[in-house]
């Protein structure tokens, strides 16, 4: 195994993982976490530290990918403090998968040569200049990320060796025919369901609430009742294309527009031509010979589409008959231009011609004339383009305005809505997440949720939010995140008892009647007469497929979870649904798909894939499960003011 190992190691996907872990930390500055002086850890992985350095490395380089992909919208995630230590969790979590692969790969005896090493790191392509490694680049961008040449080394050595792992885990999985078949057959599956529903709320009027009860999942569930920090501000908007809606041009301006710029509303005379071209750079009399007899046989009738693909050297559109795509003035050689701008009836037929290129026979094919367009037809169009004009004039002198009076008067927008004829508006307390436009731009998000600017409560910058759209605001109230007393949600929190404690009758008596079927002597009863003698609604899902369908999504997981019915005998079991109730579910009959079809190579493939992520994981599961693992959760939290 260990042999299969090092040799999928060496192939070009493996090259590729490689070349991708490495790159995070070649080009982002791991080695500054190697010299780091104070040595705080984030966790321990049987017995081996995961330094604070090393995680803050790794989360620099996650929110750097972060920002990539999300751009402006970034700023909105990461003021989210439930999402950041989501997201600090999740980070830390890989560093502990990798330390476990690495001490995995070490037991295993995984190694690699100081060959290999070498050139693995000649491949990247960070280290060379013009497709060749390149030495003093290598030296250069080793000292920038704070790396000593024999520190890079090891960390390659090691995360080579944990590729090793990774690769012949993925590349020792394979899929058969007969498997692929078993799953086609599992997934097209159909059960015929019978089931009946206990309503949580039949038993909301046998609930009684105490105040230890509402107390005790208050404090439970407190988390619930943290408000959301809460801001009401003023802004001063503009736009181009609010001013360009109050901006009337008149029929003279369009009138002058188009007499000014009647080229704009024209098109040029085109033609759609066919050639034959016999190449020669030079003039060449037995080459031009030969283009004037093409030229005879064509004016005695022959095919010019056929000559084209037999003779033509411009084998591109010899391929469709000769012809080229439309030509206007300008586009062409200039002989070839003069040849086929002479002629004037489609069909007809150019002499010989000689260009840069060689000796063309050209026929045109179709033309079509110059053409102007009416005032009539372009006048909205003209109206338009006027308007968004004058509308960008004036929108940048309003915008310098807006500048120089927010800024000047800096603890009002009055002043500033005044000097752009503009009105002041005003917003009541809203939160992150209901916050409306044009106030919910990340942009715009990000300041009027920075604690500084709230507490000076002046004017911001101007803020672009679009092409020719800004904004300036101010926040003139806010109200921390804080918890409410539970005298302020007694009403939400004792529906959500009642609620909790309903589901829980619901469920006592579905368990209640399923042990009461199951350990039922009358063999006679059907779980249909049982349903009916325990005041129920019997409903029926026959021939359910196991994926889509119309049955509740949470009872047909349920009904393809149980076992098939044995001797005729239904299989019984109860499910808790998400809205409180419980059901009874009894599976009659399960139909299996008649499978045929071999499956392509692709589908196995895909199979193999999906095998073998699900080995990875569990060889994962298996380490985790194994392995001592203890975090220190307070030592990611970092200071994220600059993110």
């Amino acid at each position: 195994m260990l042999e299969k190992i090092r040799e999928g190691s060496q192939g070009i996907f493996a090259k590729t993982i490689l070349g991708l872990v490495i790159l995070t930390f070649a080009l982002a500055g791991v080695g500054s976490y190697l010299s780091s002086p104070a040595e705080v850890n984030v966790a321990t992985v049987n017995g081996d530290k995961i330094s604070k350095a090393e995680f803050d490395q790794a989360f620099q380089n996650e929110r750097t990918r972060l920002q990539q992909q999300f751009g402006e919208m970034y700023a909105t995630l990461a003021a989210d403090p439930a999402y950041m230590n989501n997201f600090r969790s999740e980070v830390l979590e890989r560093l502990i998968d990798e330390r476990l692969q690495q001490q995995f790969a070490t037991k295993l005896g995984l190694r690699v040569s100081d060959e290999q090493i070498r050139d693995a790191i000649r491949d990247m392509v960070e280290f060379q200049i013009d497709g060749q490694f390149n030495n003093d680049r290598y030296i250069a961008l080793l000292r920038q990320s704070g790396y000593q040449p024999e520190q890079f080394r090891e960390l390659m050595r090691e995360q080579m060796s944990r590729n090793q792992l990774l690769i012949g885990v993925l590349g020792s999985d394979f899929a058969t025919v007969n498997d692929m078949q078993q799953l086609m057959k599992l997934q097209q599956q159909s059960r015929d369901v019978e089931y009946a529903r206990i309503a949580a709320a039949n038993f909301a009027a046998d609930v009684n609430l105490t105040q230890q009860m509402l107390e005790d999942y208050y404090t439970t569930h407190i988390a619930q009742y943290q408000t959301e920090q809460k801001v009401a501000v003023e802004y001063v908007e503009l736009s181009a294309e609010t001013l360009a809606k109050n901006i009337t041009i008149t029929e003279q301006q369009i009138q002058q527009f188009y007499n000014d710029n009647k080229a704009l509303y024209s098109s040029k005379e085109r033609r759609k031509v066919a050639h034959i071209m016999l190449e020669s750079e030079e003039a060449d009399a037995e080459v031009e010979a030969k283009a004037k007899q093409l030229l005879a046989q064509l004016q005695a009738g022959a095919d010019f589409a056929k000559l084209a693909q037999t003779e033509s050297a411009d084998t591109f559109s010899a391929e469709n008959g000769g012809e080229l795509d439309w030509l206007a003035l300008g586009d062409m050689d200039e002989d070839f231009e003069t040849a086929a701008f002479a002629l004037t009836a489609e069909e007809q037929l150019s002499p010989v011609v000689k260009t840069a290129y060689g000796y063309h026979i050209i026929k045109l094919i179709k033309l079509e004339a110059a053409q102007q367009q009416d005032l009539a037809e372009v006048s909205a169009e003209i109206a338009q383009r006027l308007q968004e004009d004058q509308a960008a004039t004036e929108f940048y002198d309003a915008k310098q305005r807006l500048a120089e009076v927010s800024f000047e008067v800096y603890d009002s927008l009055e002043d500033a809505a005044l000097a752009i004829d503009a009105k002041v508006v005003a917003t009541p307390l809203f939160s992150r997440t209901n916050a409306s436009a044009p106030l919910n731009a990340p942009v715009v998000m990000a300041k009027i949720f920075d604690a500084d600017f709230i507490a000076d409560k002046i004017n911001s910058d101007v803020i672009e939010l679009d092409k020719q759209h800004v904004i300036v605001v101010r926040v003139k109230q806010s109200e921390p995140a804080r918890t409410q007393g539970l005298d302020e949600v007694k009403a939400s929190v004792e529906a959500a008892v009642k609620a909790e404690q309903a589901a829980s009758l619901a469920k006592a008596k579905g368990q209640e009647l399923l042990a009461n079927f199951k350990q039922s002597t009358d063999a006679e009863v059907s779980f249909a007469q049982f349903i009916a003698a325990s005041n129920l609604t019997l409903e029926q899902a026959m021939g359910t497929p196991r994926f889509g369908g119309t049955l509740d999504g949470q009872i047909r997981a349920k009904a393809f979870a149980m076992a098939k019915p044995i001797d005729s005998q239904p299989a019984v079991d109860m499910v808790e649904l998400a809205n409180g109730d419980v059901a009874l579910v009894s599976v009659v009959a399960v139909k299996d798909a008649d499978i045929t079809v071999v499956p392509n190579a692709e589908q196995l493939e895909r199979l193999a894939e999906q095998n073998a992520q699900q080995s990875y994981a569990a060889v994962l599961a298996s380490l985790r499960a194994q392995a001592e693992i203890t975090r220190n959760l307070r030592a990611t939290q970092t200071n994220d003011s600059s993110m």
